[in-house]
């Protein structure tokens, strides 16, 4: 049952959407089988009590009390419940856009021929559409497609003048530059991370066109465009700071997933241009996160993930705005993912105490924390041998090293990671062992560090010689 497509589906529900759909399988008109009604009870119920799916022999059992076990009759049952779980996410999906609603509703109407309902409706849906407050691509995509349920209607009265007609095409044409410049930036990020190439068709006409019929007012078309002359003219700060100041202005005018994607995108912007040595873009990525947290951009149900969490509290202490994150770490710890929480709330409560030159207000928290995420427990063992060092506990720290490089194999940690920790143990080494006041040995053990092609902690070790 785990490894089912019905399981996995079933493991993603949330708890909401679990008693939606008890409302659901129990409506007559969506399921005339009362079977899989009560599959899905005793299923369902199961799960509550023990929170694991439940195997289908017992389910059977259930169901057919004194029947033999039939594995066909059973997978039958569970992919008919499958069919009905698959229908009721389609089913949330169609109604969760009141525009779209009532777009659903004037098409209907239009073909009863009933034009003052289908007006009122399509009317309604219009209003619903600007009430979502989005100026996005599919903002166009859904304007095109109510102006032209309007060209359609039973009296043609509304719709048949050349005004009209040229909205009609205005309106396709921002449906399609939005959505055309979304997806040149999604093809241009692609081709930079993977080395691949793409035809991306009419790059150079639509950015003429755009230039030319001043369409930068719009949000959408302004912010991928922007980011666009971001990506093949990175040395140009002047795109960038055009980029994140439509982000700024624009932000309620993207669904929350785009927003954040938008927001990322500058954010990984700044990273490349702060690890090529340009520390003014830290302070970029720091300003992008502030105001992303000012409107929940990086929050996706209500939680922050740890990944985020970390990469906030690295660019503040970056910076050195210490007081800020410690009020963002108190601030959102709560909103971390529980699996995650007490881990990642000590890890940068530490890093934040270490960064203050607070060692032993850092060493506990870095002691009691339980790091099963493996990169993040390195990232604390990284930070305690910085710590032993800073304090002069050589032997803890020599010992400290060994077990952190027995660890590192142990854990078969692959790629960049291995390569990356284990080049951080081997050089502390060199820094606790070898003379340092030989001036040759010093120059030597520097180059080495420099020449490293994979060292996070290159900037430490070099501060340490």
């Amino acid at each position: 049952m785990m490894n089912s497509r019905f399981g996995s589906l079933f493991l993603q529900l949330s708890p909401v959407e679990k008693r939606s759909f008890s409302h659901f399988i129990a409506s007559p008109f969506f399921n005339q089988q009362d079977i899989l009604e009560q599959l899905w009870e005793y299923l369902s119920s199961f799960y509550e009590q023990h929170e694991v799916l439940p195997e289908k022999v017992y389910l059977f059992g259930k169901l057919y009390q004194n029947k033999a076990y039939n594995d066909q009759q059973m997978r039958l049952l569970i992919s008919r419940l499958y069919q009905k779980l698959l229908a009721y996410l389609a089913y949330e999906e169609a109604v969760s856009s009141a525009a779209q609603m009532k777009l659903y509703e004037a098409q209907a109407l239009r073909k009863k021929q009933l034009d003052k309902h289908f007006q009122r409706s399509l009317a309604q849906a219009q209003s619903k559409l600007e009430e979502e407050g989005y100026r996005n691509a599919e903002y166009w995509q859904f304007n095109f497609q109510l102006q032209l349920e309007g060209s359609r209607n039973v009296s043609k009265t509304q719709y048949s003048g050349q005004e009209a007609l040229q909205s009609l095409s205005n309106t396709l044409d921002l449906s399609y530059f939005t959505a055309k410049l979304r997806h040149i930036c999604l093809l241009l990020t692609h081709q930079k991370v993977y080395q691949s190439e793409f035809d991306i068709g009419m790059l150079d006409e639509i950015l003429n066109y755009i230039s030319s019929k001043e369409l930068l007012q719009e949000p959408a078309i302004a912010c991928y465009y922007y980011y666009y002359h971001t990506l093949i003219e990175p040395e140009n700060g002047e795109h960038f700071q055009h980029f994140k100041r439509s982000l700024f202005e624009h932000s309620q005018q993207f669904p929350q997933e785009e927003i954040r994607d938008l927001f990322l995108l500058a954010i990984n912007y700044c990273v490349k241009k702060g690890n090529s040595g340009s520390q003014a873009f830290i302070h970029e990525m720091l300003d992008l996160y502030k105001a992303g947290l000012a409107t929940d951009v990086f929050l996706d149900q209500g939680e922050l993930s740890h990944f985020t969490f970390h990469n906030i509290a690295t660019a503040g202490l970056k910076t050195k705005e210490y007081k800020w994150v410690g009020t963002f770490i108190e601030g959102y710890k709560n909103r971390l993912p529980k699996q995650h929480r007490e881990s990642s709330y000590s890890f940068n409560q530490a890093r934040l105490a270490y960064a203050q030159g607070q060692y032993e207000t850092a060493l506990p928290l870095l002691q009691k924390a339980n790091y099963r995420d493996l990169l993040l427990n390195l990232a604390a063992k990284t930070l305690l041998l910085k710590i032993y060092y800073e304090l002069d506990e050589f032997d803890l720290l020599n010992a400290h090293l060994d077990a952190m490089k027995n660890f590192i194999r142990r854990k078969a940690v692959i790629g960049y990671h291995r390569t990356n920790y284990l080049s951080i143990v081997r050089f502390t080494k060199k820094l606790v062992n070898s003379n340092l006041y030989d001036r040759e040995r010093r120059k030597s053990l520097r180059e080495q560090i420099q020449a490293a092609e994979v060292l996070t902690e290159k900037e430490w070790l070099l501060e340490q010689l």
